[in-house]
């Protein structure tokens, strides 16, 4: 442990402000700070001057989560949480160093990294002139359509050549995009954020969200999701949305809340809105901002593949809005009693539906059932306790030992790569098979057809399947909740990747797949009474 490091765990640091005072020096006095610009999860900014009198920015690595500040020398702020802190300012290292080797006209030139005061820094060019957030809010000259369809297409560009090495930049918005004054260009600045592999596992990084409300996709909300240029793209096509409409972009939350609760995307698509644009420049704008990240375009390259020859050409009627409606997923085919038929049923309802179905259209039978179903009472478990028709279920339960530990489809649970976290052997993830229907056939009317998926750690879903349609219930929580999950939540859809819980193995498949990927914590949009939200639960990693 190094001496600061000491210091760190015997002194009270109080009310200390975060950033550094005017006039400090840093790397021996070749950099002085001079003002202070502003800060957020990962650093503080700065302006200062180099040796030779230029003056420069100066970004310093500071995750203030876990992280403080002691006269000059930045630290952990407990011993548990030294690690995390450590392996911060390494990848703050690593990431200042890939960026220092970009080199594109409209990227910010990182030209200097160094370590001083326990932790690490980046000096980059000074860049004068108003950001685009100015330009909207009318503290700056408002810029032309002309000037926004040249703007996008360098963004572009520059974006592209960030995604090349495999980096993310993770935090676009309009104030991220500076105007230079003597060129008249557009730069894109403050990669503090950046990512070189945001799939791999980074405990230090993982709790370390950058998020803009209006600009952010929605997989950067949730903490361990999985990222991808995709995610840039959202972010650079809601910063030229705010510059065009004026107003800033709904939230992807709320987006993302009102597509679950089947009210339609409350974001107003650019297309047919506005002629003095391309019209394949506000339809490529429209489908960068999908939801989901699965719908939306992929790659700089996809993009400009819908701007070839439409650069210039602009609307001359109104083109038709892009429709963002769900469609209704198929109901699941109820299995037969016997177990094999029930496999083979539900093999075949394996597919992940694209959306939601709308609530005045009820999904359609896969085919016609041998039971006539009811649909499952809000409060299952009260309804198990109280019901004569619970204790048939029940029986069943009990008399089909031979299938704990299998799927819903009754075959074995797949098997997680070994390079993958796995779970305790003794926890391992577990669905019962529907119970085999017993008594009479007037029962076997009143009984819904369940599932019960069982967690590491006390999380137990119960998957209800009707005649119209699956639902995914959380029926018991551990009492250590990590997460904001509560029991009667109906999950709608996966967050991440929009994949809704249409099947009764949609849920099991999609934890087994992400856990495998590194994945520990889940974020699913839910239904809580009358209303739908974001709501997550964590499973630890065994050993």
């Amino acid at each position: 442990m190094t001496a600061a490091a000491r210091k760190f765990d015997s002194v009270d640091l109080g009310t200390a402000a975060d950033e550094l005072a005017p006039g400090t020096k840093l790397l021996y006095g070749q950099f002085t700070i001079e003002s202070f610009i502003n800060s957020g999860g990962f650093g503080i900014v700065y302006i200062a001057r180099d040796s030779l009198d230029r003056q420069v920015v100066i970004k310093e690595c500071f995750p203030s989560a876990f992280c403080r500040r002691i006269g000059t020398t930045v630290g952990a702020r407990s011993r548990a949480q030294q690690d995390e802190f450590r392996g911060a300012v390494k990848g703050f290292l690593q990431e200042a160093l890939t960026l220092s080797q970009l080199d594109h006209p409209n990227i910010i030139k990182v030209h200097h990294v160094f370590e001083d005061n326990e932790t690490a820094y980046m000096a980059m060019d000074y860049i004068d002139g108003p950001d685009l957030l100015q330009t909207v809010e009318g503290t700056a000259r408002p810029l032309t359509p002309k000037e926004i369809v040249s703007f996008l297409h360098t963004m572009l560009d520059a974006l592209g050549h960030v995604h090349e090495r495999g980096l993310l930049h993770r935090d676009i918005s309009p104030d991220n995009i500076i105007l230079n004054k003597a060129s008249g260009q557009p730069i894109l600045i403050d990669f503090g954020a950046s990512r070189k592999d945001v799939t791999r596992k980074s405990r230090a990084l993982s709790g370390l969200r950058v998020v803009k409300d209006g600009y952010s996709p929605q997989e950067f909300y949730v903490s361990g999701s999985k990222q991808a240029p995709c995610s840039d793209l959202y972010a650079l096509a809601a910063s030229f949305y705010h510059l065009i409409t004026g107003e800033t972009p709904k939230t992807s939350q709320e987006r993302l809340s009102a597509i679950a609760g089947r009210e339609g995307d409350p974001l107003r698509p650019l297309a047919g809105r506005f002629k003095t644009y391309p019209r394949g420049f506000l339809d490529a704008i429209d489908k960068a901002m999908a939801i989901f990240p699965r719908d939306r375009l992929q790659s700089v390259d996809e993009w400009r593949s819908m701007l070839v020859g439409d650069a210039a050409r602009p609307v001359s009627e109104p083109a038709a809005p892009v429709a963002r409606t769900v469609s209704a997923p198929p109901a699941a085919s109820l299995p037969p009693a016997s177990p094999a038929a029930s496999a083979q049923a539900q093999a075949s309802a394996t597919g992940m539906a694209p959306g939601l179905a709308p609530a005045s259209e009820p999904a359609a039978s896969a085919g016609p059932s041998p039971i006539v179903m009811i649909q499952a009472p809000r409060n299952l478990r009260d309804f198990l306790m109280s019901s004569a028709a619970a204790a048939l279920l029940v029986v069943g339960l009990l008399s089909l030992p031979d299938l704990l530990g299998r799927g819903a489809d009754g075959a074995a649970p797949t098997a997680i790569a070994a390079s993958a976290p796995t779970f305790a052997p003794a926890e391992t993830l577990v669905a019962v098979a529907p119970a085999a229907v017993v008594g009479t056939p007037r029962a076997q009317e009143l009984l819904p057809v369940t599932n019960v998926l069982r967690l590491p750690g006390g999380y137990t879903f119960d998957v209800v399947e009707t005649d119209t349609a699956t639902q995914t219930v959380v029926s018991e929580l551990p009492a250590e909740l990590e997460g904001s999950i509560q029991v009667g939540d109906v999950l709608l859809v996966y967050a991440p990747t929009g994949e809704t819980l249409a099947t009764a193995t949609a849920l099991r498949e999609i934890l087994q797949r992400e856990f495998a990927n590194g994945i520990s914590t889940y974020s699913f949009v839910v239904r809580r009474g009358d209303s739908t939200v974001l709501a997550e639960f964590r499973l630890g990693v065994a050993g």
